[in-house]
């Protein structure tokens, strides 16, 4: 079993609004309660400050996770 949680549809659409609404990183962070590095590789790995998908990172995660082979 994995020793964190895996972020949600839902902390990828906070994050969303949070960008799209000029929330700092911080803010965002305490809303969903998860660590800064994680919003930041979220939005790093899922297109960015400027053009971030809550549904195509959703989309990656589901596929990744259907490739890994744990």
């Amino acid at each position: 079993m994995s020793p964190y949680n895996h972020l949600t549809l839902i902390d990828r659409e906070t994050i969303l609004i949070g960008l799209k609404t000029g929330l700092a990183q911080t803010e965002i962070t305490t809303q969903i309660g998860r660590s800064r590095s994680t919003v930041s590789r979220e939005i790093k790995h899922n297109g960015g400050w400027q053009n971030y998908s809550a549904a195509a990172a959703q989309a990656n995660y589901k596929h990744e996770r259907l490739n890994s082979h744990r």
